[in-house]
């Protein structure tokens, strides 16, 4: 039974032969974690590049993400498709903090800047308005950061919705 649903899986994969998206180009913004704005290009029926301005991490980002695309199956009947990829971005940040000396009694400001360089996953579930030029997507791009000070550089429950002007 496991071969079975198995094997029809893989069927229903490869009979997915539609193309993905009727646009070449996709400009829009993101709300939510990492939010910013994106531009998308489309090489071919189901690769594309995309680069995004983000601010994250208490900084900004350039994002350079290269995303494969197909249909969703769940929704075959909608306009929907499930895009994933990845990347990576380069940016930089300035962090403020202020510090009490209890032996002078003196308050300090002070902070410093540092980069940020790191690789960049991205999945995202896209829905094209029929007969508008507009998508809309419901996105994470969870990323791994080199030079930071907490979390192991790790940064996993980034969710953004987006809405981007195709053309």
């Amino acid at each position: 039974m496991k071969k079975t649903f198995t094997f029809l899986i893989l069927i229903l994969l490869a009979a997915v032969g539609a193309i993905c998206q009727n646009y070449k180009q996709a400009a829009g913004f993101r709300l939510g974690g990492s939010g910013g704005i994106a531009y998308r290009r489309l090489f071919d029926a189901n690769v594309a590049g995309e680069v995004m301005l983000l601010g994250q991490n208490h900084g900004t980002s350039v994002v350079f993400l290269f995303e494969k695309q197909k249909p969703a199956l769940l929704f075959n009947d909608l306009n929907m498709n499930f895009i994933y990829g990845a990347g990576a971005h380069i940016g930089g940040a300035s962090t403020d903090y202020d510090h009490h000396d209890s032996h002078n009694n003196d308050h300090y400001h002070s902070g410093y800047n540092t980069l940020q360089l790191g690789f960049d996953a991205f999945a995202s579930f896209e829905y094209l308005i029929p007969r508008y030029p507009i998508a809309l997507s419901l996105e994470t791009k969870p990323y791994f950061e080199f030079f930071d000070d907490h979390n192991f550089g790790l940064h996993l429950f980034i969710i953004a919705l987006g809405a981007r002007y195709t053309f």
